[in-house]
């Protein structure tokens, strides 16, 4: 189960790429769970962006279908 700052994350990923912390705890997290990938590497910080399931499960809580 993801946490409210875990799926926080993930909303504001879906919404464009980001530059986030790639060592952030609430990216790690979603990264372990497969959710987002990093797209690019630089020294202001990584871009990432959701992966098919990131982007299914998001889908899911935006049109508040069950599992």
């Amino acid at each position: 189960m993801l946490s409210h700052h875990e799926l926080a994350t993930l909303m504001l990923l879906g919404d464009t790429d980001k530059r986030l912390e790639d060592f952030d705890p609430d990216v790690l997290a979603l990264r372990h769970y497969e959710l987002v990938e990093i797209r690019q590497r630089d020294p202001q910080g990584s871009t990432l962006r959701l992966t098919r399931q990131g982007r299914e499960l998001l889908e899911r809580l935006r049109t508040g279908a069950g599992g």
